[in-house]
């Protein structure tokens, strides 16, 4: 089963709205990781067995690149273009 952990950068709502479809989703304001690094927010989703998502595509594809660099462990990353909550849903 699929697992997502939204950080701070996703709206909410699109949490609640995919979790009324049965998805296993969890948000960094849910966890309590808001103000948190980059690096410390992959390192958490990867902790829930989780993929991250995120708006942010400059600063993760560069920790994308170091994490494979060093054989980091994670459990994904999921990049969504910025659009209205209720099309990203769907």
């Amino acid at each position: 089963m699929v697992r997502l952990y939204l950080d701070e950068d996703v709206n909410v709502l699109l949490a609640l709205l995919l979790q009324a479809r049965s998805i296993n989703i969890t948000t960094a304001h849910g966890q309590k990781m808001l103000g948190r690094s980059d690096v410390e927010q992959l390192d958490f989703a990867s902790t829930l067995n989780a993929a991250l998502v995120t708006h942010n595509r400059v600063d993760f594809e560069k920790l994308f690149q170091e994490y494979i660099e060093n054989e980091r462990r994670y459990d994904g990353i999921i990049v969504l273009i910025r659009r209205d909550v209720y099309t990203m849903a769907q």
